[in-house]
């Protein structure tokens, strides 16, 4: 170990002593110094722009800076770890040193590992020197509002993935460098054996089956993705080390061949057909059983809990069930198609029961026309007969269609018109489209449903919801519906402040009162929020219940709530709990002159002090029993009708909730959990002269700093010496 050491470190005080030392350094910094700039002019535009139109955004400054900062380090590496390498053994044999290295008791592979070592140190010094404009973005969030910071999980995960990179790089320039004795030629094969492991995987869309997917995993940047976006995959590592293992094997070869005989300079490659057989098989094992870690604070790049819930679901089905099959039609030229890999790739360590292909509708149009396929970013999705097609889904879509297909179900919704309801075709604030869409993109089936002149509600109902009535219904409707959960139905009810009398007394009959007042909140947590007075934020306020116990310490908000409370006598064959409450600090308001304006008051006895229940979830036994209801219809009522609406769905966890209900309520209960995550927003504001003085710190102030610095120190070492 002395001698690999002491090799390494001969190389490398060599390099950071010599002049080329701070030149190639201060290059390096100008040229990112030049992009970072770019990258965070472009974000700050992009900031200001969300901020005016006042709707946030995903704004996260690792995923908009330094993702694709490091993805363009990348390129300089090609170039510059050539450069570095092409003279540690080259240069030997020009120098003629060789000979007197060759009669010391070194074996060729300490050489070639020492020297590999000096190179990796080099590139470590100038990834370490990158490190400056991760402080220097932190010192601009703090000055903008809000005070913003990068996180530094990934940039650690970046700087280990570009180290890795460097590496493998590195070996096989070394490599280069002990099979020609001209530096030039050194130069040349390294990067021309670099750059074809860069390219290669543009060969994947026009190369069928197995071969397009080797070439994938042969690509030197795809394996580089995930480490930028902040997440450590063992594929990954194990695919670089595998790599530089077998560039090291190779310039241990060509290095020991020079002291042999040529009869007997074939074995040493021997050895390399080992090591190729090695990192084969140990590739082959992490395919098949990839270890995967996301260091992202929001966790932006793992799968949603709610997603990771139905996949576990369709993999505890019975063993001979088919497989799952997705085939996303996108072109190579499409920058979404990686995104598209990452998403899929998930799905598929997560289930084996989920295979995917990747296709190019341009070069596969054959497998397009069989799949009906016109348009490029279609997903389609297949299992057995069964078969869903759509459009760019997302990850809580494609979720929702392969639980669809595995389980061959697709509840159908009815939405309940006619009594001024929001409609599910108005896609003003007060309509409700977005949740028709969510409940789509979820894999019901949402029609509308007017009862007049009905005496029965269609036979494939599985659920009806009911959202704010202004109207009052006929008594007809009103035991239709009744009669609808008694028989085992469902319904999921959203009744605010004002409901008609009629539909008021139709919930007593499941023991359900309706207040008629509206809560007030003047809590600092609901200012948090973003909302006003007459707006419920809960965080903590979840009962016991299925439907809500994923949405623990998640944020959602109710404008215009009234109190529910149990009725006094209480009908049989009906039960259920509470399972929103307001807070401590809430109110119910029971002044008609400040119950929708004004500055409201609490004044006891009248106004009744919170926590005050809003939402319940009933069970209701059939019609010919008086038991306690196990099995049989479902109710859920919230007293808010605008919760559903398009003004307020999209508003923190609403969607969540609003579709764990409607799971609870179909007796779908894998499909209860969060779909998303935190999103990031993280807007970074710059004003002209902060512009101006980033771009001269970051282009020319901190690498001239750097390269003055290292040059003095080499000619304070040279003279010395």
């Amino acid at each position: 170990m002395r001698q690999l050491w002491a090799i390494a470190r001969r190389e490398t005080r060599a390099f950071l002593g010599s002049v080329q030392g701070p030149v190639i350094g201060a290059g390096f910094l100008v040229l990112t110094g030049l992009f970072y700039y770019l990258f965070v002019r472009g974000y700050a535009d992009a900031s200001l722009a969300t901020v005016r139109s006042g709707r946030p955004v995903f704004l996260n400054l690792h995923a908009g800076i330094f993702h694709k900062l490091y993805g363009d380090v990348v390129l300089f590496f090609l170039f510059l770890m050539p450069a570095i390498t092409m003279r540690l053994l080259s240069g030997e044999y020009r120098s003629r040193r060789y000979d007197l290295l060759a009669s010391w008791p070194v074996p060729a592979w300490r050489w070639v590992t020492g020297k590999w070592l000096s190179a990796l140190a080099m590139a470590a010094v100038l990834l370490v020197a990158t490190s400056f404009y991760f402080v220097l973005t932190g010192l601009l969030g703090r000055i903008t509002d809000p005070v913003v910071a990068p996180a530094w999980q990934p940039m650690l995960t970046s700087l280990l993935g570009l180290l890795l990179l460097a590496g493998t790089i590195a070996a096989w320039g070394v490599a280069a460098s002990a099979m020609i004795a001209h530096q030039a030629g050194a130069y040349f094969l390294g990067f021309a054996i670099s750059l074809g492991l860069f390219l290669v995987g543009q060969l994947e869309p026009y190369l069928p089956g197995a071969l397009g997917v080797v070439v994938h995993e042969l690509a030197l940047d795809q394996h580089f993705l995930s480490f930028a976006g902040g997440v450590v995959d063992s594929r990954d590592v194990v695919y670089y080390l595998g790599l530089t293992a077998v560039g090291l094997a190779v310039a241990s070869a060509g290095l020991a061949g020079r002291r042999l005989s040529a009869g007997r300079r074939t074995r040493p490659w021997l050895t390399v057909a080992v090591v190729v057989v090695i990192a084969v098989f140990l590739q082959l094992v992490a395919l098949r059983r990839p270890l995967r870690a996301d260091f992202t604070p929001d966790q932006l790049y793992s799968l949603a809990p709610q997603t990771e819930q139905v996949l576990e679901a369709i993999e505890s089905e019975a063993p001979d069930a088919p497989p799952v099959e997705i085939l996303a039609f996108y072109q190579s030229i499409d920058g979404a198609r990686q995104s598209a890999r990452a998403l899929l790739e998930s799905f598929a360590d997560a289930s084996a029961r989920i295979e995917f292909e990747l296709l190019d509708p341009d070069t596969r149009p054959e497998r397009a026309m069989a799949e009906g396929v016109t348009v490029t970013r279609t997903v389609v999705v297949r299992c057995g007969d069964r078969r869903r097609v759509l459009l760019e889904p997302g990850e809580g879509q494609l979720a929702s269609a392969v639980y669809r297909v595995a389980t061959d179900t697709r509840p159908v919704v009815y939405w309940l018109l006619g009594h001024g309801e929001a409609r599910i075709d108005l896609e003003e604030t007060g309509g409700a489209t977005l949740m028709a869409s969510a409940l789509s993109d979820a894999g019901y089936e949402v029609r509308p449903l007017v009862l007049a002149d009905r005496r029965v509600l269609p036979a494939d109902a599985d659920l009806v919801i009911w959202a704010g009535p202004k109207l009052d219904p006929v008594s007809a409707d009103l035991d239709l519906l009744a009669a609808f959960l008694r028989e085992g139905g469902a319904m999921a009810c959203f009744f605010g402040p004002d409901t008609p009398a009629s539909v008021q007394r139709w919930t007593e009959r499941f023991n359900v009162g309706q207040e008629d007042n509206v809560m007030v909140a003047p809590s600092r947590g609901g200012a948090r929020a973003g909302v006003d007075l007459r707006t419920i934020a809960v965080t903590e306020g979840y009962g016991d219940h299925p439907a809500v116990e994923p949405m623990q310490a998640i944020t959602t908000t109710f404008p215009l709530v009234q109190t529910l409370r149990p009725r006094q006598r209480q009908q049989a064959g009906v039960t259920g709990n509470a399972i929103l409450f307001t807070g401590p600090d809430s109110w119910a308001e029971t002044d008609p002159e400040h119950r929708y304006s004004g500055i409201p008051s609490y004044d006891p006895p009248e106004d009744l002090a919170g926590p005050l229940p809003f939402g319940v979830a009933m069970r209701i036994a059939p019609a010919d029993t008086a038991q306690e209801a196990t099995s049989g219809g479902r109710l859920v009522v919230i007293g808010s009708s605008a919760f559903v609406t398009n003004a307020n769905l999209g508003l923190y966890g609403n969607r969540d909730l609003a579709l764990n209900l409607v799971g609870w309520l179909a007796e779908e209960e894998d499909l209860l959990g969060i779909r998303g995550r935190r999103t990031s927003y993280q807007p970074l504001l710059l004003d002209d002269g902060t512009k101006e003085w980033l771009g001269w710190a970051s282009v020319l102030g901190w690498p001239a700093l750097v390269g003055l610095a290292w040059f003095g120190l080499v000619q304070y070492r040279q003279w010395r010496h």
